[in-house]
């Protein structure tokens, strides 16, 4: 018998595999901040600076330097009362997606310059309506669905996902040689659209 399903979207973590997480380090460097994370997740991604659900990075928390975010699934409030990310639906008419709300802090950090340098990872393919300003960058389409690692209050799984896509906002010097950089690393795994 097969493991029970999970409606509880709030007691589950999607995780950037190795591999994506070893292409934003070849390309960055290193990752100053993750501002939608976890310590379980941080084993994996190995960025200098975290903030958990219960920092509430999007709402409360500053940003700053290179920043690596793939924005939590259906959430952009943490409730601390609950200890939890308070669930929104994507498909009402008057929300929009939560990888949305956290790519629009993403955006205006980035053209202020307190972000120098950022990579977006979404499974949200909706960004594509909800947010155009992704393709004022470059874009790798993910020709193959990542298999993302899965934490949830059961354990560790993997977590076969859709259509990603992965959105560079290159550092505003040099961005033709970060651009080609982009496309060096991220060509194989996608199409690049500049």
């Amino acid at each position: 018998m097969g493991k029970p399903f999970r409606n509880k979207v709030e007691d589950r973590e999607l995780i950037t595999n190795t591999d994506l997480v070893c292409s934003v380090h070849s390309l960055m460097g290193n990752i100053d901040l993750d501002p939608a994370s976890s310590k379980v997740a941080n084993e994996f991604v190995g960025a200098d600076k975290i903030y958990t659900p219960q920092d509430d990075g999007l709402n409360v928390q500053e940003w700053a330097g290179k920043v690596y975010l793939f924005p939590p699934s259906g959430a952009y409030f943490f409730n601390k009362e609950l200890d939890k990310w308070k669930l929104t639906r994507a498909s009402s008419p008057s929300l929009i997606s939560s990888h949305s709300v956290w790519f629009k802090k993403l955006y205006k950090l980035w053209v202020a310059d307190v972000v120098t340098e950022a990579v977006y990872f979404t499974n949200c393919t909706d960004m594509l309506r909800y947010d155009q300003r992704i393709f004022d960058f470059p874009i790798c389409f993910l020709k193959t669905p990542p298999i993302l690692k899965m934490n949830s209050s059961e354990g560790m799984d993997t977590h076969k996902t859709g259509t990603c896509f992965v959105v560079y906002l290159q550092p505003k010097q040099n961005t033709g040689y970060a651009t080609e950089r982009f496309i060096n690393i991220y060509g194989e795994k996608g199409r690049v659209v500049c």
